[in-house]
């Protein structure tokens, strides 16, 4: 039987090495999905990254602290706490 990671999968925003621009990467790589010159770009490819998967998006403000958080996986209902 398989074991099943406490590990939270996720994707993330996050300012780019190249040019000031925005990337998409998942948790725990070091490679990015894909590039954006635009954070609204990057945004809107995360959600449906996200949507897609079932998992949590984090957006990154500029200097990497994280501006916004939004989940797409199978929360419980109603939430907890």
């Amino acid at each position: 039987m398989a074991k099943k990671s406490n590990h939270k999968k996720s994707n993330h925003v996050v300012p780019s090495k190249e040019k000031g621009g925005w990337a998409v990467k998942k948790s725990g790589s070091t490679r990015v999905s894909k590039s954006f010159g635009r954070k609204e770009d990057a945004v809107k490819y995360g959600k449906e990254l996200s949507r897609k998967e079932e998992t949590e998006l984090y957006i990154h403000k500029k200097n990497g602290l994280i501006q916004d958080r939004n989940s797409y996986g199978k929360d419980p209902f109603p939430p907890k706490g």
